[in-house]
């Protein structure tokens, strides 16, 4: 089983907002004389409200199926049976994932961007859900990801390889076709 290794950051993160928030609140009302149990009651559930609010979903992958785990319930799909991925902009843009058995899956897509095995495990689950004709919708909100892992691994490369990377080849694996994961075409 694969996990996001960039979970515990953020959730760290998230207990240094919220604790933080509680600790100035707490500080305020003790500052000007109104701190009483009941308003730190408000300010303790505030806080962890908060917490629960920034607390990121912990995404996990294993042999065909993704899941994502929040503070209140986990949503897990299975990749090989894929019917549809849809991706869904705004300020927090998201990737939601359907299969055939009705499992609906939500993620992030910087959570694939920065773990290729968790990237590697959806797109084995693509291409099976694509051999078998399941998949009927979805082959572009997978690109902006797989572009971006492949520009960040072609770069990577040249770096390790001690040649310069420059404007010209990150414009073209920033901007190259479908990036040969599978999903492109």
């Amino acid at each position: 089983m694969d996990h996001d290794r960039t979970w515990l950051s953020e959730l760290r993160a998230a207990l240094g907002c919220s604790g933080g928030l509680f600790a100035l609140v707490l500080l305020v009302d003790l500052a000007n004389g109104t701190l009483a149990l009941w308003r730190a009651l408000c300010w303790t559930a505030v806080a962890v409200l908060l917490l629960a609010i920034l607390c990121p979903p912990r995404v996990t992958a294993g042999e065909h199926w993704l899941a994502s785990r929040g503070p209140v319930r986990t949503r897990r799909v299975h990749t090989d049976l894929l019917v549809a991925v849809r991706g869904e902009g705004g300020p927090a843009p998201r990737l939601v994932l359907r299969d055939a058995l009705g499992g609906r899956g939500v993620l992030d897509p910087a959570v694939l961007t920065a773990n290729p095995v968790l990237w590697h495990r959806l797109d084995q689950g693509v291409r099976r859900s694509r051999e078998r004709g399941v998949l009927r919708c979805g082959a572009a909100p997978l690109r902006t990801p797989a572009d971006r892992i492949d520009g960040e691994g072609a770069r990577a490369v040249f770096e390790a390889s001690g040649l310069r990377c420059g404007a010209a080849i990150r414009a073209r694996t920033r901007s190259g076709p479908g990036s040969g994961l599978g999903i492109g075409t």
